[in-house]
């Protein structure tokens, strides 16, 4: 039998199939059979290559009759599964299709704040470093100036792995990664390490046990506050705005000397970003750095905390509650 003798008898069993069918996943297996890309139809369409003048044309206009044919009975099909609906039925396994830009999600807060973060750190030169969220007890604390016995570890409060050999702990900050790049890595050199940290805390609107932070580490001959001062500044403007303004206030943490307190004036209010401080000599030499020849800074602060800032939230924990009505807000 030819192939253009078989087409009557392939619009008869596609009718039946296709009449047959009562839902969704018996009305997709006759569409693949009958004008899927595999389908009869389809090979006969690729012959149209090999031909030319008036059997080509001939051909052609058959073979679009047949197809035309073959696609309302699928839509005549589609119309009745779905009880006459002008939408097809929803097939839970498959992504959803928008037809609104409304409808589009956005990025989370905080990954907007983390995504201008590196657009603005990467424009300075700093390279961005992941890190793990599980550290050692070494890297974590002792390496950056707090033995087991120092009162800082009590601002931390920290969880730890049960049965952990080498007393591994749930990062409390991203500073460890400072001594673990100090050590494979020669100055002069600026990096940024995001990542999520874990404490302790009893969660209220501003503290919440999880959370993200961005810490800054820049090492090299002569650096100074100077520096410092000159690179937040920079970077709070770009995250707030040309208007935002800085200020240190002097304060206290075991790897820096001197530390200081960072707030951010943004609409008229200052308040309170996060730490800072010109990197300790013994974390330097902790690091296998020579703190006679280099100097360095260092800076850290909850993502979330900035996202508050921007956006104007008086509650942190809302970033992370499953309210869509207030996420959309953004």
């Amino acid at each position: 039998m030819k192939n253009t003798e078989k087409h009557p008898e392939y619009i008869i069993s596609a009718t039946k199939d296709f009449s047959e069918a009562t839902n969704k996943s018996q009305l997709d297996s006759a569409k693949a059979m009958y004008i899927g890309p595999k389908s009869h139809i389809y090979t006969e369409f690729k012959k149209l290559s090999t031909l030319t003048g008036q059997p080509r044309a001939d051909l052609g206009r058959q073979l679009n009759n047949y197809k035309n044919v073959l696609d309302q009975l699928y839509r005549s099909a589609l119309d009745r599964i779905s009880g006459g609906s002008d939408f097809e039925p929803i097939d839970m396994s498959q992504p959803k299709s928008y037809k609104s830009i409304a409808n589009f999600g956005h990025k989370h807060p905080t990954s907007q704040i983390l995504s201008d973060s590196y657009d603005i750190f990467t424009g300075l030169g700093f390279a961005i470093v992941d890190s793990d969220e599980i550290e050692t007890d070494w890297y974590n604390f002792e390496a950056l100036n707090m033995p087991e016995t120092h009162p800082a570890r009590e601002m931390q409060d920290t969880f730890y792995i049960e049965g952990s050999k080498i007393n591994l702990v749930p990062r409390t900050h991203t500073s460890g990664t400072q001594i673990r790049f100090m050590e494979n890595n020669k100055p002069p050199f600026k990096i940024v390490v995001p990542g999520r940290v874990f404490r302790n805390e009893d969660e209220d609107a501003t503290h919440i046990w999880s959370f993200y932070q961005l810490e800054g580490l820049v090492v090299g001959e002569g650096v100074s506050v100077a520096d410092l001062k000159g690179t937040l500044l920079r970077v709070v403007r770009g995250l707030l705005g040309p208007e935002a303004d800085i200020r240190f206030r002097a304060s206290y943490f075991p790897y820096t000397e001197p530390s200081v307190e960072l707030d951010c004036k943004y609409q008229g209010k200052w308040l309170e970003l996060g730490g800072a401080g010109m990197v300790h000599p013994q974390v330097l030499l902790n690091g296998g750095i020579d703190p006679s020849i280099y100097t360095g800074f260092a800076f850290g602060w909850g993502v979330e905390r900035l996202a508050n800032i921007k956006y104007g939230l008086t509650d942190l924990r809302e970033l992370w509650r499953p309210r869509f009505s207030f996420m959309e807000q953004f």
